[in-house]
């Protein structure tokens, strides 16, 4: 669906001649769905995206504007592929399917499905193969420790046991992630084809998934990395960094946690801190990635270690005193400071069963 709008007229420089100016925007609809919690309803809407950044949005029952055409930066046409949840305006808008045919062959293009199956010996290269995978123009859509089952495509006798999942997103995304196998020395495999890559991706990110790694609870602490550090493509820079400071993962995945969620999370803060409603809107924008570390020189200090490590919360500071810290290197501001880590022992591993307990 491509608007065009009127040519317009303008005089040149040199007074001699006039020119014709088309003016072509592109429009993306897609269909999304939201939940209603005051009605505990699942509402229909119709979400269309500009490319001048612009998004409107229409209630399909009601058959009216819910949302008129404003800027909106906060999401990128390549948040909106089938599957994934964009924030807006505090409402959380799952893409269920695309609005029409010409939005549907564009990510049909530039979001094939790709999956990686890392295999449990080489868990410790996952780090490294997230950063590959984002320089290579691929997103991430989703990571799962779990046991992949032996009817997976891609499967191997070597992925017996605990391995990861990985979800990716880009054009070309099969044959970019089957050359990055290639050159890896055998630390994943991944399906081949379209057909493949579907049922893959079906069978360990659809709605009969099988459950994470369970947690461990004990000498843990977990590492939250917020949603706009995934979105800038940092997740490999950070777990990279993590695992070299001495952290061991026990278990990962990454979560879409609701505003109910992130509220519930984060309400320790409240009234603490004078952020707490935007660091809610944070944790809930986008997909987050949880993990339980155990930090390996001293387990009991885990809590304390991943805390020194992460640095102090506004990152203005954190730069200069702590220059080499996580928020030091990767954060955007005193909100979008890239992890969330606990300070408090106790809360260690309450942190880490609230994400792989309660929302797992």
């Amino acid at each position: 669906s491509i608007t065009t709008h009127r040519p317009t007229r303008r005089q040149e420089p040199d007074g001699e001649r006039e020119s014709e100016v088309m003016s072509i925007e592109q429009r993306y609809t897609f269909f999304a769905q939201y939940y209603d919690p005051s009605a505990a309803l699942v509402r229909v809407y119709q979400l269309v995206y500009y490319t001048d950044n612009a998004i409107e949005i229409f209630d399909m029952k009601n058959r009216r504007t819910f949302l008129k055409r404003m800027k909106f930066t906060e999401i990128a046409l390549r948040d909106l592929f089938v599957g994934n949840t964009v924030t807006i305006h505090s409402r959380q808008f799952k893409v269920t399917e695309y609005g029409d045919r010409f939005t549907a062959e564009r990510f049909a293009e530039s979001s094939e499905t790709a999956v990686a199956l890392v295999l449990p010996a080489a868990i410790g290269a996952v780090p490294q193969l997230l950063k590959t995978f984002a320089h290579s123009g691929l997103i991430i859509a989703e990571v799962r420790m779990c046991e992949i089952p032996p009817q997976c495509p891609g499967y191997t006798q070597q992925h017996a046991g605990f391995a990861v999942a990985i979800l990716l997103k880009a054009a070309a995304a099969i044959s970019t992630v089957s050359q990055i196998a290639a050159a890896s020395g055998g630390a994943f495999t991944a399906p081949e084809s379209h057909e493949e890559a579907g049922m893959a991706a079906a069978m360990l990110f659809g709605e009969r998934k099988p459950p994470l790694t369970a947690p461990v609870c004990q000498d843990s602490t977990l590492l939250l990395v917020r949603p706009h550090a995934l979105k800038a493509g940092m997740l490999g820079d950070v777990l990279d960094l993590v695992t070299k400071s001495g952290f061991v993962i026990r278990t990962m995945s990454t979560f879409t946690v609701s505003l109910p969620n992130a509220e519930e999370f984060l309400e320790v803060y409240k009234g603490v801190i004078p952020e707490y409603r935007e660091y809610v809107d944070e944790l809930s924008s986008g997909v987050c990635f949880a993990a339980e570390v155990t930090y390996s020189p001293a387990p009991h200090e885990s809590v304390r270690a991943l805390r020194e490590l992460a640095g102090a919360p506004d990152p203005e500071v954190a730069r200069l005193l702590q220059k080499q810290s996580i928020r030091a290197l990767f954060s955007q501001s005193k909100v979008k400071n890239c992890v969330h880590c606990t300070d408090l022992p106790e809360d260690g591993p309450l942190e880490v069963e609230y994400f792989f307990s309660t929302l797992a």
